[in-house]
Protein backbone atom coordinates (compact mmCIF):
# COMPACT_ATOMS: atom_id res chain seq x y z
CA UNK A 1 0.00 0.00 0.00
CA UNK A 2 2.84 2.55 0.58
CA UNK A 3 3.97 1.73 -2.81
CA UNK A 4 0.84 2.24 -4.33
CA UNK A 5 0.00 5.72 -2.44
CA UNK A 6 3.45 6.77 -4.21
CA UNK A 7 2.41 6.34 -7.79
CA UNK A 8 -0.66 7.82 -7.10
CA UNK A 9 0.99 10.89 -5.46
CA UNK A 10 3.55 10.83 -8.05
CA UNK A 11 0.61 10.51 -11.07
CA UNK A 12 -1.25 13.01 -8.83
CA UNK A 13 2.17 15.37 -8.92
CA UNK A 14 3.17 14.24 -12.86
CA UNK A 15 -0.62 15.04 -14.29
CA UNK A 16 -0.87 18.79 -12.07
CA UNK A 17 2.63 20.32 -12.01
CA UNK A 18 5.14 18.64 -13.81
CA UNK A 19 2.61 18.28 -17.20
CA UNK A 20 1.23 21.57 -17.90
CA UNK A 21 4.96 23.19 -17.55
CA UNK A 22 6.26 20.70 -19.81
CA UNK A 23 3.02 21.40 -22.42
CA UNK A 24 3.23 25.31 -21.23
CA UNK A 25 6.28 26.43 -23.21
CA UNK A 26 5.14 24.71 -26.12
CA UNK A 27 1.37 26.68 -25.98
CA UNK A 28 3.07 30.19 -24.32
CA UNK A 29 5.36 30.24 -27.51
CA UNK A 30 2.06 29.03 -29.83
CA UNK A 31 0.14 31.53 -28.34
CA UNK A 32 2.68 34.31 -28.45
CA UNK A 33 3.14 33.74 -32.51
CA UNK A 34 -0.94 33.49 -32.97
CA UNK A 35 -0.88 36.81 -30.52
CA UNK A 36 1.48 38.40 -32.62
CA UNK A 37 -0.14 37.10 -36.14
CA UNK A 38 -3.42 38.51 -34.48
CA UNK A 39 -1.83 41.94 -33.37
CA UNK A 40 -0.16 42.37 -37.26
CA UNK A 41 -3.81 41.11 -38.55
CA UNK A 42 -5.36 44.09 -36.51
CA UNK A 43 -2.87 46.36 -37.70
CA UNK A 44 -3.25 45.65 -40.97
CA UNK A 45 -6.91 45.70 -40.99
CA UNK A 46 -6.68 49.34 -39.05
CA UNK A 47 -4.63 50.58 -42.04
CA UNK A 48 -6.68 48.91 -44.55
CA UNK A 49 -9.71 50.98 -42.91
CA UNK A 50 -7.85 54.25 -42.71
CA UNK A 51 -6.77 53.86 -46.65
CA UNK A 52 -10.07 53.04 -47.52
CA UNK A 53 -12.10 55.66 -45.61
CA UNK A 54 -9.50 58.16 -47.06
CA UNK A 55 -10.18 56.87 -50.68
CA UNK A 56 -13.43 56.97 -49.75
CA UNK A 57 -13.05 60.58 -48.95
CA UNK A 58 -11.13 61.21 -51.86
CA UNK A 59 -14.19 60.22 -54.01
CA UNK A 60 -16.19 62.52 -52.18
CA UNK A 61 -14.14 65.32 -52.42
CA UNK A 62 -13.63 64.43 -56.43
CA UNK A 63 -17.67 63.91 -57.10
CA UNK A 64 -18.73 67.35 -55.09
CA UNK A 65 -16.09 69.07 -56.89
CA UNK A 66 -17.68 67.59 -60.33
CA UNK A 67 -21.17 68.79 -59.10
CA UNK A 68 -19.82 72.39 -58.42
CA UNK A 69 -18.45 72.34 -61.83
CA UNK A 70 -21.18 71.37 -63.74
CA UNK A 71 -23.24 73.79 -62.14
CA UNK A 72 -20.81 76.60 -62.74
CA UNK A 73 -20.75 75.50 -66.11
CA UNK A 74 -24.64 75.22 -66.16
CA UNK A 75 -25.01 78.79 -64.97
CA UNK A 76 -22.37 80.08 -67.46
CA UNK A 77 -23.97 78.97 -70.30
CA UNK A 78 -27.27 80.11 -69.06
CA UNK A 79 -25.33 83.48 -68.70
CA UNK A 80 -24.09 83.42 -72.17
CA UNK A 81 -27.35 82.70 -73.22
CA UNK A 82 -29.36 85.77 -71.47
CA UNK A 83 -25.79 87.85 -72.90
CA UNK A 84 -26.37 86.90 -76.42
CA UNK A 85 -30.15 87.49 -76.00
CA UNK A 86 -29.71 90.79 -74.56
CA UNK A 87 -26.94 91.56 -77.55
CA UNK A 88 -29.40 90.41 -79.88
CA UNK A 89 -32.46 92.67 -78.73
CA UNK A 90 -29.79 95.37 -78.24
CA UNK A 91 -28.80 94.86 -82.15
CA UNK A 92 -32.46 94.87 -82.94
CA UNK A 93 -32.72 98.59 -81.34
CA UNK A 94 -29.56 99.80 -82.90
CA UNK A 95 -30.39 98.67 -86.05
CA UNK A 96 -33.60 101.08 -85.79
CA UNK A 97 -31.14 103.76 -84.49
CA UNK A 98 -28.77 103.45 -87.73
CA UNK A 99 -25.76 103.35 -84.93
CA UNK A 100 -23.67 100.56 -83.40
CA UNK A 101 -24.88 98.61 -81.35
CA UNK A 102 -23.43 98.04 -77.43
CA UNK A 103 -20.89 95.59 -76.40
CA UNK A 104 -22.45 92.19 -75.21
CA UNK A 105 -21.94 93.00 -71.13
CA UNK A 106 -23.47 96.99 -71.85
CA UNK A 107 -26.12 95.56 -73.82
CA UNK A 108 -27.13 93.46 -70.79
CA UNK A 109 -27.06 95.86 -68.25
CA UNK A 110 -29.16 98.25 -70.40
CA UNK A 111 -31.37 95.74 -70.73
CA UNK A 112 -31.84 94.49 -67.43
CA UNK A 113 -32.11 98.10 -65.92
CA UNK A 114 -34.51 99.04 -68.44
CA UNK A 115 -36.64 95.96 -69.39
CA UNK A 116 -39.35 96.43 -67.15
CA UNK A 117 -40.42 99.58 -68.41
CA UNK A 118 -40.83 98.40 -72.01
CA UNK A 119 -39.47 97.73 -75.38
CA UNK A 120 -39.72 101.53 -76.11
CA UNK A 121 -38.10 102.49 -72.62
CA UNK A 122 -35.13 99.46 -73.61
CA UNK A 123 -35.07 101.26 -77.22
CA UNK A 124 -34.29 105.03 -75.81
CA UNK A 125 -31.75 103.93 -73.33
CA UNK A 126 -29.87 102.26 -76.07
CA UNK A 127 -30.02 105.35 -77.96
CA UNK A 128 -29.32 107.48 -75.05
CA UNK A 129 -26.25 105.88 -74.11
CA UNK A 130 -24.89 105.91 -77.53
CA UNK A 131 -25.55 109.06 -78.00
CA UNK A 132 -24.00 110.33 -74.54
CA UNK A 133 -21.00 108.21 -73.96
CA UNK A 134 -20.81 105.93 -76.73
CA UNK A 135 -21.40 102.94 -74.58
CA UNK A 136 -18.30 103.71 -72.27
CA UNK A 137 -18.99 104.08 -68.63
CA UNK A 138 -15.68 105.58 -67.63
CA UNK A 139 -16.75 108.71 -70.24
CA UNK A 140 -16.38 112.11 -68.62
CA UNK A 141 -17.52 115.33 -70.43
CA UNK A 142 -15.00 117.87 -69.87
CA UNK A 143 -17.07 120.83 -70.21
CA UNK A 144 -19.97 119.69 -68.06
CA UNK A 145 -18.28 117.04 -65.70
CA UNK A 146 -21.16 114.73 -66.50
CA UNK A 147 -19.92 111.23 -65.75
CA UNK A 148 -20.79 107.66 -66.88
CA UNK A 149 -23.11 105.42 -69.67
CA UNK A 150 -25.66 107.85 -69.43
CA UNK A 151 -23.47 111.39 -68.35
CA UNK A 152 -24.70 111.69 -64.82
CA UNK A 153 -24.22 115.33 -63.53
CA UNK A 154 -23.39 115.25 -60.00
CA UNK A 155 -26.14 116.96 -58.49
CA UNK A 156 -28.38 114.88 -60.97
CA UNK A 157 -26.62 111.79 -59.61
CA UNK A 158 -26.63 113.15 -55.87
CA UNK A 159 -30.54 112.88 -56.03
CA UNK A 160 -31.04 109.32 -57.27
CA UNK A 161 -30.44 105.85 -54.75
CA UNK A 162 -27.38 104.86 -56.29
CA UNK A 163 -25.58 108.07 -54.85
CA UNK A 164 -23.35 105.96 -52.83
CA UNK A 165 -21.77 104.49 -55.89
CA UNK A 166 -19.81 105.78 -57.94
CA UNK A 167 -21.13 107.08 -61.29
CA UNK A 168 -18.52 105.33 -63.49
CA UNK A 169 -20.39 102.00 -62.32
CA UNK A 170 -22.11 100.78 -65.40
CA UNK A 171 -24.84 98.78 -63.34
CA UNK A 172 -25.40 101.91 -60.92
CA UNK A 173 -25.69 104.49 -63.91
CA UNK A 174 -28.20 102.13 -65.70
CA UNK A 175 -30.25 101.72 -62.91
CA UNK A 176 -30.34 105.26 -62.21
CA UNK A 177 -30.97 106.75 -65.54
CA UNK A 178 -34.27 103.51 -65.23
CA UNK A 179 -34.79 105.05 -61.97
CA UNK A 180 -34.95 108.71 -63.40
CA UNK A 181 -36.70 107.45 -66.73
CA UNK A 182 -39.55 106.03 -64.49
CA UNK A 183 -39.97 108.99 -62.37
CA UNK A 184 -39.71 111.86 -64.63
CA UNK A 185 -39.77 110.47 -68.18
CA UNK A 186 -36.97 110.85 -70.78
CA UNK A 187 -36.61 115.12 -70.71
CA UNK A 188 -33.79 114.82 -68.65
CA UNK A 189 -31.10 114.06 -71.11
CA UNK A 190 -31.33 116.35 -74.07
CA UNK A 191 -28.90 113.66 -76.15
CA UNK A 192 -31.50 111.12 -77.52
CA UNK A 193 -29.75 109.53 -80.06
Amino acid sequence: MPLFRAVVVWTVLLASIILPRLDAPANSSGSVAVTQLSAYDRQSVVRQTRDQRALDEQEAQIAAWAKELQQGMAAYQAELKVMAAAKAEADRYAALSNHAPPPPYIAKIINDAFSPLGPRAVQWAINVAYCESRYHPNSVNTDSGATGLFQFMAGTWSGTPWASKPRTDPVANAQAAAWLYSHYGPGRWTCQG
